[in-house]
């Protein structure tokens, strides 16, 4: 996979706003692999830059919100470090080749452990991070050690890992790594970007530790409660 340039230069770039404050970290990991291409891939960028958007329009979610991107297919490439939302750089992923959840997952796990280190040593305490895994597919590696890690940092309350489902998605394979499924249905991301807005905001107004009151997901998303599972 090919390592895309950034469009902001990273030393312009603040690596946290308002550090006296909490922070939230949020890092989406995307499947770019060859069923994404045409409509699915596209929507998706437009989906991620209108969300950036949006959310830019609430200065109180604008300050404690750090977003990151991982693409994967074969490889996996992080194609936006953790940043402020409003630094955040346009996103136009590219589709091509397999699927392979280990190395992205890792990665992501990672970074947000890395990033609330960061914003400790900051003097910000840090919200509970969260994880976004969106695929249309499933692994095509063995996902036993990486599920078990997913499941360690969850139990330990370290991260809120949440996976999207689209079109043929294998939804057994999601199951072993979280509770918290959604299907798509169709290749329009707008409600889900929305609902992911809006939880930010929700996540704004509480204390790190407290349960925010997510929104009710709704329009083309729902929640995968089939009992299939991948051996």
């Amino acid at each position: 996979m090919k390592q895309k340039s950034y469009d902001k230069n990273q030393e312009e770039t603040p690596r946290i706003i308002s550090a006296s404050e909490s922070h939230m970290a949020l890092v989406f990991v995307l499947d770019v692999s060859h069923s994404m291409r045409g409509t699915a891939i596209k929507q998706l960028n437009e989906g991620l830059n209108r969300f950036k958007e949006e959310v830019c329009r609430d200065k109180q979610t604008k300050e404690i919100l750090d977003v990151a991107i991982i693409e994967f297919s074969d490889e996996y490439n992080v194609v936006q470090p953790f940043v402020p939302i409003e630094f955040m750089n346009p996103v136009n992923l590219e589709a091509g080749g397999s699927t392979k959840f280990t190395g992205p997952i890792r990665e992501a796990i990672k970074m947000v452990d890395e990033r609330s280190r960061f914003y400790r040593r900051s003097g910000s305490e840090p919200y509970k991070p969260w994880i976004l895994l969106v695929t249309d597919g499933g692994p095509l590696d063995d996902i036993t050690e990486v599920t078990k890690e997913v499941w360690d940092m969850q139990d330990d309350g370290k991260v809120r890992f949440i996976a999207l489902g689209v079109g043929g998605y294998h939804s057994g394979s999601l199951k072993k790594l979280t509770d918290v499924v959604f299907r798509m249905e169709g290749t329009d991301f707008t409600s889900f970007f929305d609902w992911v807005g809006k939880s930010m905001r929700s996540v704004s107004t509480t204390a790190p530790g407290e349960k925010p009151a997510l929104p009710t997901i709704g329009g083309n998303i729902t929640r995968d409660i089939s009992d299939i599972f991948w051996s």
